[in-house]
């Protein structure tokens, strides 16, 4: 026979058991939103680093990295290759190479936030390299064009303009 004072424990067993398969569930609810997470961060890091890598190697600079983004001292020498991979020489002269799809956000976000700049500062001295180069082939392709009316019996006396300057062709 059971006592009155047997079925408040049974009782009590009972929500504890109930609690915790609550907070079990509650766990494993939460560990795979966690997971979810950490394969969506991959993902997108991946998406990230690839479409970047269409960039940069396109481009084919190399950068040099401030030492501190990846926590070493300020004589170690850090450089981002235009396929993304990352060599890092410490000051005891070790190298190592990293991929940039292996760091955590937390290492990715500031060196973006150092690099990007860099890249554009590298681009636009660039383009302004091909613009002047540009330039002088189009000067001198017209100046080979005059000579070439010259030759075959145009008008010497004509006037063209070259870049901003206007010539009068004697």
């Amino acid at each position: 026979m059971q006592s009155a004072e047997d079925t408040p424990q049974t009782s009590d067993i009972a929500e504890q058991t109930q609690q915790t398969l609550k907070k079990l569930e509650s766990l494993i609810s939460e560990s795979l939103q966690l997971y979810e997470l950490d394969n969506q961060k991959a993902n997108t890091t991946d998406e990230l680093v690839n479409s970047l890598r269409v960039i940069t190697e396109y481009l084919g600079f190399s950068v040099n990295v401030l030492p501190a983004i990846f926590d070493l001292p300020a004589d170690s020498n850090v450089i981002i290759l235009p396929n993304l991979d990352i060599v890092i020489r410490k000051s005891n002269g070790k190298t190592e190479k990293r991929r940039l799809d292996q760091l955590e956000p937390e290492k990715i976000t500031p060196l973006l936030e150092y690099i990007v700049p860099l890249f554009l500062t590298m681009i636009q001295k660039e383009k302004t390299s091909m613009v002047e180069k540009i330039t002088f082939l189009r000067d001198v392709t017209s100046k080979l064009k005059q000579m070439q009316n010259i030759k075959t019996g145009g008008s010497p006396a004509s006037s063209d303009t070259v870049g901003d300057v206007q010539t009068q062709n004697v």
